[in-house]
């Protein structure tokens, strides 16, 4: 298969995900192999189809992800309304917390706090596939960061910051340059001045996650954002 580079991206992206889903398993350099596309051109595509969960990467090895409905993931989508469930997902980008979205349903709490930590684990995995593929082709060190007396690690890559729950580490780990430390260091203290009460400590790296997903979105890019998620 041969992707020309005057081909536009829209053409290319497909075709690039044509070829994923027929070889279902595959590393970078195989498919720059087969497609005839620098691994360094493809990097970009492979992490925007990580993005939006039709790739995943394990081992340095990338899959092709089968659709899965996040409802037949988690039960408790199964036992409430269509409306209901977009009800509380609008409540969870505009930071209503559970109590009031309770009492507004006419809901138990638990199962308001339960679709928010769905919420929540559906925005870790999302950026953490896509830093698994940045550090992968560029691995750099983290930024070990305390939180509530929690270790966390830190990842920036092309302006923004990522978490893992684990430390990633190879011996090609690189340090920041000088900008992406002082970018890294504004983003940090966006999170240290928005994480400041001690409940956040529980599911802290979830929690941390959904702050670096919320910077900069406004409510229609956030519902948007999380509806195709969990759609």
């Amino acid at each position: 298969m041969e992707c020309k580079d005057f081909e536009p991206s829209i053409i290319q992206d497909k075709r690039i995900l044509q070829l994923c889903r027929r070889l279902n398993k595959f590393t970078i350099d195989e498919i720059a192999t087969i497609s005839e596309i620098p691994a360094d051109n493809l990097l970009a595509i492979l992490n925007e189809l990580i993005s939006k969960n039709k790739l995943s990467l394990e081992n340095n090895v990338y899959s092709y992800q089968k659709k899965q409905k996040v409802s037949d993931k988690y039960s408790i989508f199964k036992y409430y309304p269509k409306a209901t469930i977009d009800v509380i997902l609008k409540c969870f980008c505009e930071s209503i917390i559970t109590t009031k979205v309770s009492h507004i349903l006419s809901i138990g709490e638990p199962q308001v706090q339960k679709f928010y930590t769905i919420f929540r684990t559906l925005i870790y995995d999302k950026q953490k596939k896509l830093l698994d593929n940045y550090y992968l082709n560029n691995p750099q060190n983290a930024r070990h960061r305390r939180f509530f007396d929690k270790k966390v690690y830190l990842y920036f890559y092309d302006g923004q910051v990522f978490i893992s729950k684990n430390l990633l580490k190879s011996k090609n780990d690189k340090p920041l340059t000088t900008k992406d430390k002082a970018d890294f260091t504004t983003i940090y203290c966006y999170i240290s001045r928005s994480l400041t009460h001690n409940q956040n400590v529980h599911n802290l790296e979830y929690k941390i996650a959904e702050t670096l997903w919320r910077r900069g979105k406004d409510f229609k890019s956030l519902y948007s954002n999380l509806y195709n998620l969990i759609n």
